[in-house]
């Protein structure tokens, strides 16, 4: 089972972020392609609508924390990959939608 994280009382309610995407594209069926994905908290509200999701972070610590968490959830259609994004191979194609986690 995932960890019951509590988070910082700056951040939105889950679910609004999902919204904002919402307003600018359909997520469902989309290769993403997101930098700056952390423990993955953003990743899960759009995960099970993507077709494919290549979420790149810096912090090995937060993408452990990601791939534990999303084996136990059963979400297998995201790839984590730990470094910058300018040296990070990717493959696989082009991606439907790019998203940078700290801009919303």
């Amino acid at each position: 089972m995932a960890r019951a994280v509590e988070l910082p009382s700056d951040y939105p309610p889950p679910g609004m972020e999902l919204r904002l995407i919402r307003r600018f594209v359909d997520p469902t069926g989309k290769r993403f392609l997101e930098i700056g994905s952390g423990d993955g908290r953003l990743t899960r509200e759009y995960a099970r609508l993507a077709k494919e999701v290549v979420a790149i972070e810096q912090d090995r610590a937060g993408v452990a924390i990601a791939r534990e968490d999303f084996a136990v959830e059963g979400i297998t259609n995201v790839v984590f990959r730990t470094g910058s994004a300018e040296r990070v191979r990717m493959g696989g194609g082009a991606f439907d939608i790019a998203l940078y986690s700290w801009s919303l």
